[in-house]
């Protein structure tokens, strides 16, 4: 592991410096207009690509009787013994 040098904490400490002040200029209601502007235009764009109201297509018989298979069995032995435990 690399020991940070005083240029590298510099740097974050400037990097630290810079994001402070850009959150500080942010209009918070500019960004809650943004938020809810892109909201709207990506639940508008899923209505219209997904089309949530068609009538779905039946699945064929012979998949819902592959889908309700049993899967396999089971078989029960006998009661276990003191003398099979050992």
């Amino acid at each position: 592991m690399r020991i940070p040098t005083a240029a590298d904490v510099s740097n974050v400490v400037n990097t630290a410096i810079r994001v402070r002040d850009r959150l500080a200029a942010m209009d918070a209601g500019k960004m809650a207009t943004r938020a809810v502007g892109g909201a709207v235009v990506l639940t508008a764009s899923f209505l219209v690509v997904a089309n949530p109201h068609a009538t779905p297509t039946p699945d064929p018989s012979a998949v819902v009787a592959s889908r309700i298979a049993p899967v396999g069995s089971v078989q029960i032995g006998g009661p276990i013994t003191a003398s099979a435990v050992e």
